[in-house]
């Protein structure tokens, strides 16, 4: 068993001690599940990819992908993309010292939506954000404010802002957060070139693109089951040719959004062609999710839809995360603008180049 095996098969085994139908209920009155994301920070997990020279417990962006994979597919109500891949990659980038506890993460993007100035020798920073996922559940929140050549990192802690509770069709915390004045020292408050709101937004996509993968194959894998064991007309549905079609779609649908979507993490880690891979991935993964969650439950029938069988937390997140971070139709515009900024010459080689041919 190799690295990537050894790390998939402790993970897996957190999540699934959280997998049952009593604790993911309880997650989604709550907005998130307080007990695994203690058990995730047992095992390091929660700042994987974050330098250890930053605070975190190392790994590369691909492992911390594979991680929130699973996390996707056993539906973990806890900001671990969040944490790790977004708001501990900026702080470190930024030089800003990690807060202990899980830490939400919002990019700034529209001109007036806050408001930062220096005002007897430290920072004050008002406005409103809306959609923020885990602020309630938060130590702190680390936004990426202002445009590339102006960007700025802030880490605000819980204490320095409102929380009014919302969540998403799911169940998880997507909050509105008000800041009124809110006193941030130096510390807090860094310039940099590096950490932008695009490549932030960009993340944020991968994101969400992994943990629709991972969800992608558990519909799968909870699909197969139900078809093997359902039974009509005396034999199991799974041996009728239109169920056997149903469930090749479902299941290529779930490979092409797993194989797009580490890929994209792939290219994020080299710092390679990450504009199209990331687009690809996010786009590849909406189309997916609408694709895969009606096959699954056309295949399971009234029974997907019960709150006492778990489908129905698979499918809800995939279309909550489905438009957060962008849809695929904003990737899509996206994606057909760089290739027009790159030239009709280039558009052979961004369709069929890879992390691997680098040079």
């Amino acid at each position: 068993m190799n690295d990537s095996a050894l790390l998939q098969d402790a993970v897996s085994r957190v999540f699934l001690d959280f997998y049952e139908n009593d604790r993911l209920n309880k997650a989604r009155r709550d907005g998130w599940c307080a007990e695994l994301w203690a058990a995730l920070e047992e095992t390091g997990m929660t700042l994987i990819s974050v330098p250890e020279s930053a605070g975190g417990s190392g790994g590369s962006v691909v492992e911390a992908a594979e991680v929130i994979r699973l996390g996707g597919k056993y539906c973990a109500s806890v900001p671990l993309a969040e944490t790790a891949l977004l708001a501990g990659w900026a702080l470190a980038g930024a030089g800003i010292a990690l807060p202990s506890g899980p830490l939400a993460f919002g990019i700034v993007g529209r001109p007036n939506q806050v408001e930062l100035h220096r005002r007897e020798g430290a920072w004050r920073f008002s406005g409103s954000m809306d959609h923020v996922p885990w602020a309630r559940n938060a130590s702190a929140i680390v936004l990426v404010i202002g445009s590339d050549a102006d960007s700025k990192v802030i880490c605000a802690p819980a204490s320095t802002y409102q929380v009014e509770r919302h969540a998403n069709l799911a169940g998880e915390a997507r909050d509105r957060i008000v800041f009124y004045e809110a006193k941030l020292e130096d510390a807090y408050v860094r310039a940099t070139a590096s950490i932008t709101a695009d490549r932030a937004l960009q993340r944020g996509a991968l994101a969400r693109a992994v943990q629709m993968s991972g969800a992608l194959d558990r519909i799968l894998e909870m699909t197969t089951q139900y078809a093997k064991q359902r039974a009509q007309f005396g034999r199991p549905i799974i041996k009728f040719q239109a169920v056997q079609q149903e469930l090749a779609r479902l299941a290529g649908e779930a490979a092409i959004a797993k194989a797009s979507a580490m890929a994209a993490a792939a290219s994020v880690m080299a710092d390679y062609r990450a504009n199209t891979a990331v687009a690809f991935a996010k786009i590849k993964a909406g189309e997916a999710a609408q694709a895969g969650a009606s096959i699954a439950h056309q295949l399971h029938g009234a029974i997907g839809v019960t709150d006492e069988y778990l489908l129905h937390h698979s499918t809800l997140r995939l279309w909550a995360w489905r438009s957060e971070y962008g849809s695929e139709a904003y990737w899509a515009d996206r994606l057909g603008e760089y290739a027009l900024s790159r030239g009709a010459a280039t558009v052979w080689d961004e369709i069929t180049g890879s992390v691997g041919d680098q040079k």
